[in-house]
């Protein structure tokens, strides 16, 4: 047997405002320059990514990607800094979680 959870993160009313997929889609965002190929890659649409960015931004109060529209350079987008910061301190949350989890987990279970 292992554990098995999900971590997220909620406003004052409940609302989901970021989870694994956001932090998914925040990282592949920023390996690929662009939210189009980071959603391809999720098998969801640009619509669908965009959404859940905006959704984000506005709980959050502040931008995680900065856009730069397309034309003869191109497009693209890369994290801001507070979006590069909430991606690492998710990061650190959840693998300090997992650990403790797993520590509690064996404690209770592996005996």
């Amino acid at each position: 047997m292992k554990v098995n959870y999900k971590i997220w993160l909620e406003n004052e009313q409940g609302e989901r405002v970021m989870g694994k997929g956001l932090l998914v889609l925040l990282s592949l965002i920023e390996q690929t320059g662009s939210i189009n190929k980071a959603a391809k890659v999720l098998g969801m649409s640009y619509r669908a990514a965009w959404g859940k960015l905006n959704k984000a931004e506005e709980e959050l109060g502040y931008d995680l990607i900065e856009r730069r529209s397309g034309g003869r350079g191109g497009g693209g987008s890369r994290l801001t800094e507070k979006g590069n910061r909430l991606l690492d301190k998710f990061n650190k949350f959840s693998n300090k979680v997992d650990q403790e989890l797993n520590t509690m987990f064996l404690d209770f279970f592996n005996k």
